[in-house]
């Protein structure tokens, strides 16, 4: 147990956790953008309409469970509640439409005087506006009654009027359900979980389950765990327990109870036929988590769980893996060698450059490269071959490009162009019924230069040997 929970949040450079968490410089980046916004909305909102105005940070942000955007193309999500505040008896009451309508015009204005704000959605959503901004986040606010004698909170919806709705209470019960260093294992988990379901279900997304409703899971399942918190438990052993607590409930009851309310709201709002196509994928989870418990070395237990978090899983720090027979002590499979052509250009203007073999050791910034299996003789016929790019670097995190992956049988040759400067990594693996055969890393280092590129000298390689159990 516990096989790659160096991998999962260890020290090396490159854990999971690392890798779907915001960086320092990105973090600060939004705190700053929604600072700004939240000092703009109280102070412009009261002086034109009078009422006392207070903001409130809500949401994956919140409880410290935010995850990157995993494609290009996508956006953190920060969200910023506004409370207009009044209690009862003290005037005509503005409407919930009315509220809306005052914050969707202040965000406009904003939006005209911040030069991060790239667009303000129009028309608003039925929960909240929006305003989008440069490096890929957007602050979605909705707006609140907060009465003062109650302290009650209702959310203004845009067309349905007013919705028994109360974040702050929320916050409470996830950040009162464990503390120490069981609420940080527990955000991280969390974390995992959305990173997950943000890879799974890109062609079914309207069975790709809700933050708020993986959380509720995740924090109702951590104390199956047992007794071994009270020593400590790795990530990856801690997040195996939750997939299969989780799997075992939804199984039996797809409801998800808001805990932090008095009122009866189910947090599983899919319909019957993205429940149908959600279970399917819970199943594979389940699957991948069953076998990386019974992984015999960190290399193993990191290929599997690669199936689950795709590009965003770090494999160790080697560059050939192989799968060796525990009988005979023999790799059930001749390693891949990996030939990568370089071409400058594109279409009519494509340039050969040079090859190099198993690494490219040095190319230039929006080149094309085309990997090919060297000895496609050893794959063998029924074999899938997955191309995985992993990309890392600051260049890569701002534009949510930290990997892709490519699968098919017999897939023998994959292209790709290059553009972040640094070390990154195109990994060919070979499966047969599912079960890793073979895998070659293929280093890529980008380089502010000029081509001609020279071919390196063979570099000395590390191999891994994994043993298959029986």
């Amino acid at each position: 147990m516990g096989r790659a929970s160096a991998l999962f949040n260890g020290v090396g450079e490159q854990t999971l956790i690392s890798r779907v968490s915001p960086t320092a410089r990105q973090r600060e980046f939004l705190q700053t953008s929604w600072n700004d916004l939240a000092k703009h909305l109280k102070v412009s909102l009261k002086a034109k309409h009078g009422y006392s105005i207070t903001t409130w940070l809500q949401g994956s942000y919140k409880y410290g469970t935010l995850i990157k955007p995993v494609h290009p193309g996508e956006d953190y999500d920060v969200d910023l509640g506004v409370y207009f505040e009044w209690g009862k008896g003290e005037g005509i009451e503005p409407t919930a439409d009315q509220l809306r309508r005052w914050v969707q015009h202040e965000l406009v204005d904003y939006g005209v005087q911040c030069a991060d704000v790239s667009s303000v959605a129009e028309p608003p959503k039925e929960r909240c506006s929006r305003a989008s901004y440069q490096y890929q986040f957007h602050i979605d606010t909705p707006v609140y009654h907060l009465n003062t004698n109650t302290d009650k909170r209702r959310l203004a919806c845009l067309t349905k009027g007013w919705e028994a709705s109360d974040p702050k209470a929320f916050y409470k019960w996830f950040r009162d359900a464990r503390t120490g260093g069981e609420r940080e294992q527990l955000r991280r988990l969390v974390r995992y979980l959305k990173a997950w379901a943000a890879l799974s279900f890109d062609d079914i997304p309207d069975s790709r389950p809700s933050s708020i409703f993986l959380t509720v899971l995740a924090t109702e399942a951590y104390p199956d765990i047992g007794l071994a918190l009270l020593l400590g438990v790795p990530d990856d052993d801690a997040l195996i327990s939750i997939i299969r607590t989780v799997h075992g409930r939804l199984n039996e009851n797809r409801r998800v109870q808001n805990l932090a309310t008095e009122a009866e709201e189910d947090l599983n709002r899919m319909s019957d036929e993205a429940w149908t196509a959600f279970l399917p994928r819970l199943d594979a989870l389940l699957d991948v988590a069953e076998r990386a418990a019974e992984a015999a070395d960190e290399g193993a237990a990191a290929l599997i769980w690669s199936e689950a978090f795709s590009f965003l899983m770090p494999l160790p720090n080697v560059d050939e893996v192989e799968l060796v027979d525990e009988r005979t002590s023999r790799a059930l499979m001749q390693l891949p060698d990996i030939d990568i052509a370089v071409y400058t250009g594109s279409g009519e203007q494509r340039r050969f450059v040079t090859n190099h073999r198993n690494q490219v050791a040095g190319v230039a910034k929006g080149c094309t490269l085309v990997f090919t299996i060297a000895n496609p003789h050893i794959v063998p016929q029924f074999a899938t071959v997955e191309w995985t790019v992993r990309n890392k670097g600051l260049a890569a995190d701002a534009s949510s490009d930290l990997g892709h992956r490519r699968i098919g049988m017999r897939l023998l040759r994959a292209e790709e162009r290059t553009r972040y400067l640094g070390t990154h990594h195109m990994d060919c693996i070979i499966r047969v019924n599912g079960q890793v055969y073979a895998a070659r890393r293929v280093p890529v280092t980008i380089r502010d230069v000029q081509h001609h590129i020279h071919a390196p000298a063979r570099p000395s390689y590390t191999r891994l040997s994994m043993k298959r159990r029986r």
